[in-house]
């Protein structure tokens, strides 16, 4: 599953208000996690979220890296590749504030998991996320910890190169 990049992003909610607050890479020989100062603009808070992820806007006050650092530190590394998201439409939308935040141009896509799955396969992922949730001594909600939970997932489910999953 090297072939394989998974990225998964925690937000302040699921409002089209909301930001990301973490990112987080898993696989091709990348283990990346950062948190993200808020700019100034960005004020939704959801304390549902935050109950769930457990990370405080003062945590990300006191321990978050610049908007600017966190994109060009995923350009560096993901630069030219595709990688894969369990949700793209939310995933996709959270990298591209932290991108327009950081006025700096994305050089990598985000994609659905899906287009890489049959209808048979879908659910055998679903069923493997849900064991591997389950038996986890990991917090669910944290984003590199998600990122790598998707990626084993995916490994229980897929015995062959991404290019043969590819929609042409």
């Amino acid at each position: 599953m090297d072939y394989l990049t998974v990225v998964d992003v925690e937000a302040s909610g699921l409002s089209p208000l909301s930001y990301p607050i973490e990112v987080g890479i898993y696989g091709h020989q990348i283990q990346y996690q950062k948190l993200i100062l808020p700019v100034k603009s960005w004020d939704h808070w959801s304390a549902k979220a935050e109950a769930l992820h457990g990370l405080s806007r003062d945590h990300l006050f006191r321990d978050g890296e610049h908007v600017t650092e966190v994109a060009c530190e995923l350009n560096a590394l993901l630069r030219g590749t595709c990688i894969y998201s369990d949700h793209a439409d939310w995933d996709g939308f959270w990298i591209q504030r932290l991108f327009e935040a950081a006025a700096t141009r994305q050089l990598f896509s985000v994609v659905d998991i899906g287009g890489l799955f049959t209808a048979g396969e879908m659910a055998d992922y679903t069923i493997a996320l849900e064991e591997l949730n389950h038996g986890a001594r990991r917090r669910a909600h944290r984003a590199l910890d998600d990122a790598r939970a998707i990626h084993e997932a995916m490994a229980c489910v897929l015995n062959r190169p991404v290019e043969a999953y590819r929609e042409n």
